[in-house]
This record gives C-alpha cells, structure tokens and sequence, in this order.
C-alpha cells in the first residue's frame, strides 16, 4: 500500500495571508479574533468574529467571491512549496482534488438576499439549502471534472476531505491530490443561524480573547474565515520528483454520533472512536503521538467531551493537547484542513503551538497538558488532529514524520 506524503502547504486566516505569517502567530498564540465588521448583524448577535484582513492588512474587504479568493490563494501556496504548476496537476490523469466547505454561503451578497425573501436570479433561499455542493464548490474543482470531490459534513468537512485524499493515494487511485477545506461564512444568515443555536461566544466586549477552548470561562466558539489546503502525494511521486515531503499522512479515522445536534457524545465515546480508529489505520499505539490539535471550539460540550475521549484513548500518558482556534476562531468547513496544515507544520518545525487565551482550566476538563502557557519546542514525531462536526459526524487524521 502506498505512502500519502505532504509536500506543500497553503493558509489564509485571521492572522494573515500565507502560511509563514499564519504559523508565527499561531506559535505566538497571537489571536486574530477581532470585532465584527463585514456585516451588520442582528442586536441579539454574536458581534465578535475571525476576520481575514485585507492583504495590504489595512482592514477588511468584504466580497462575494471571498471564499473563492482564499482558496486560489492557499492553493496556489501550497503547490509553490511542493513544486508543482497548478496547470500540470489538473492535466495529469493520476491527480485529484477533494475540498471541503461548509456548504452554504459563498456567495455572500446573494445568500443574504436570499435571506431577506429576495429571489436573485429567479433563485430562492431554499435552493441554495438543497444544492450545498454546488454553490459552495462552484468554481474551487470545475476544472478537475470527475476527479474532483466536494465535501460538506459541517465542521469535520476539512479533515474529511484531507482522509479522502490519503485514501486515494494510498489506494493507488492517484498520486497527486490537491486537499483542503475552505469557507467564507461571515454574513447575516449565518451569525444569525449560529447565535440561534447559542454556540457563538458571548464574550463580546473582549473580542480578542473572545476564543477560549478549555478555559473555565468558554462561552462559545468564534466563527472564523479563511483555507488551508496541502499537497498529498505518492511515494513514487514524490521519489520521481526528488522532492522532500513536510510529513507524512498515516492514518485516518470517522465516527458519527447522533446524540445531540451541537453537544459531543457522552464521556466523549464517539470522538475517542474517530481517534482510535486513526491510530489502527497509522498502525500507531497511543506512545506515538507527541501532540494532538483538538477540535477545541471553546464551548463547553466540545471542550469537555474531546478531552474525555482523549483520555479514553490515551489515559493518564496523554500527550500535550492544544486547540490553534484560539488564535484563529473555527473556520467551520475549513477548520479541519487548516488544523491538519498546522499539524503538519508541527511535525515539520518540531514546535507544538499553544492554547490562546486558556488562564484557567475547566475543571471538568480533565487532561493534565494544555500547552497553556507557550509553545513548546522539541521533536515530534506523531500528531492527532481532530475534526469534530454538527450532527456528530466526527474525523481524526494521524500524522507522522516523513
């Protein structure tokens, strides 16, 4: 079976444009977090959000083809640094693309027409809801015809799609797939949705540390924008090329619980199953791993649940945890594929980055590391990086050294 090698990566979030800049300041614990300015949101809403900044960095642009903006960009990153010509790729019958969003609004000006009941080109709001797909993917694969999958399992979609690309490098189905998710959710409809739900953060008044995973004072998550996307590869491919691969793609593993529409399952079940499953399909034990990016939205039931599952897994030796949404609030499709890129780069820099804006620890979360203070610097060789969705569906990709 063969290897799923990562040779380049790409990234656009809160913290800037590129994955150099993006690092430093998850390394730093720098949050991009900031108060929301895109749109005009309802009294009763979360006003607090992870914006992408304009890229001369003076403020934000808000345009309908954001999404698309930021996914061209880390793509385009990401085969830089792996050597590749975007054109080339997309020729080549042994290669694919597999993206993720969270499937709705990417068309920000029409969606929230939709919103208000105004038809835009003799489309309705309720089309849109059907045909996910379509108009949250419209534009990123087109050109890869049938060799390209979109994905849309809410907040796992990211993670989901960078497995999809291992198995079809390690299958021998390809020996290029262009992986990663994307999003571009900043609008009325779904600040509104999500306050609805009462999974947005109430810490309005300090929207810098308005992200908290773990901390005793998690009040909700973030919703952030933004892309990361990597390059997967074949040995063989990589070997022909006489390329260094950043990491390696081992494992992977899913698990859905149908529990609870927002709340993880409980005792944390059904994410230590995703888990789990990862470390049988690396072939890894649980002494391989140095470090695990939780999901880590800073709400409670997530907070409290992942951590459970990890100790079910892990027991007592657990290995240093941390959630990067504390700089960069959840990018909800694109979390995952982001999350996996900084794992990635974990590996790559031997540095685990920290928990931003964790002073005190939940109580009931019950691991004993954090990484609450600074990032840590050391080797690593294996990570964990979890994806855990709305509606239960759950996803952990294993992560090794080349």
């Amino acid at each position: 079976m063969a290897r799923a090698l990562i040779t380049g990566v790409g990234s656009v979030c809160p913290v800037g444009w590129g994955i150099d800049e993006c690092w430093q300041a998850v390394v730093a614990g720098r949050s991009g977090t900031a108060r929301l300015e895109i749109v005009e949101v309802g009294e009763n809403d979360c006003k607090v959000a992870g914006q992408v900044p304009a890229r001369d960095g003076d403020g934000y642009e808000s345009s309908p083809l954001r999404l698309l903006d930021f996914y061209r960009f880390a793509e385009a990153e990401a085969l830089e640094r792996a050597g590749l010509e975007r054109e080339s790729v997309v020729a080549d019958p042994r290669a694919r693309a597999a993206v993720a969003s969270h499937g709705f609004a990417w068309k920000i000006d029409e969606f929230t027409a939709g919103r208000r009941g105004e038809p835009v080109g003799g489309i309705d709001l309720s089309d849109f809801v059907r045909r996910p797909q379509q108009s949250a993917h419209e534009g990123i694969g087109a050109d890869f015809g049938d060799r390209y999958s979109g994905i849309t399992t809410a907040c796992s979609a990211g993670g989901v799609a960078v497995l999809e690309a291992g198995e079809m490098v390690r299958s021998g189905l390809a020996d290029i797939v262009v992986t990663g998710g994307v999003d571009a959710n900043i609008n009325e409809l779904i600040v509104a949705i999500h306050s609805r739900m009462g999974v947005l953060t109430s810490h309005n008044s300090t929207p810098e540390s308005a992200s908290r995973p773990f901390d005793a004072t998690h009040a909700g998550f973030v919703i952030a924008e933004g892309a990361g996307v990597m390059v997967v590869e074949s040995e063989r491919s990589v070997e022909a090329r006489g390329v260094e691969p950043i990491a390696e793609l081992s494992g992977w593993g899913t698990a859905i619980s149908t529990a609870h529409l927002t709340a993880g399952s409980e005792g944390g079940e059904i994410q230590a199953l995703a888990m789990q499953r990862a470390l049988d399909s690396a072939g890894a034990g649980p002494d391989e791993v140095d470090y695990i990016n939780m999901h880590g939205t800073s709400t409670e039931d997530n907070d409290v649940s992942e951590s459970e599952g990890v100790r079910k897994v892990f027991g007592a030796a657990a290995p240093p945890v941390s959630s990067t949404k504390g700089v960069t609030g959840h990018l909800l499709g694109g979390a995952g594929a982001l999350e996996a890129v900084f794992g990635a780069m974990a590996i790559h820099s031997s540095t685990l980055p920290p928990t931003a804006n964790l002073n005190e620890v939940d109580p009931r979360c019950c691991l004993d590391d954090y990484i609450a203070d600074r990032a840590r610097h050391g080797a690593c060789r294996g990570v964990l990086s979890n994806s855990f969705g709305l509606a239960g569906s759950n996803a952990s990709l294993m992560l090794r050294q080349p």
